[in-house]
């Protein structure tokens, strides 16, 4: 049986929109595991430095490993409780 070529275009047509839909699929799972530092990150990075001296900070980072975020609020908390012991820190 012969190909003809209206057979041969839709098996490049179909092999093309394939590569391109696993190029897509790839590039969005790529781009979804380099996701963004979140807003609270670097002030978190610095209450892991502290979390032994602080059951607060402690329980804080863990939970913004589990949930990958903060409030506002306890983020303000956060900074406040960093001021104290980096300042105590400080005098000593």
């Amino acid at each position: 049986m012969p190909v003809t070529m209206t057979q041969l275009l839709i098996v490049v047509v179909v092999g093309l929109t394939l590569g391109i839909g696993i190029r897509v699929v790839r590039a969005r799972r790529a781009a979804r595991n380099r996701a963004p530092t979140h807003i609270h990150g670097l002030l978190m990075k610095r209450a892991e430095a502290h979390a032994d001296k602080s059951p607060f900070l402690r329980n804080v980072c863990r939970e913004f490993k589990a949930n990958g975020h903060i409030s506002d609020r306890q983020a303000e908390q956060v900074a406040k409780a960093l001021a104290r012991l980096e300042k105590d820190q400080l005098s000593i």
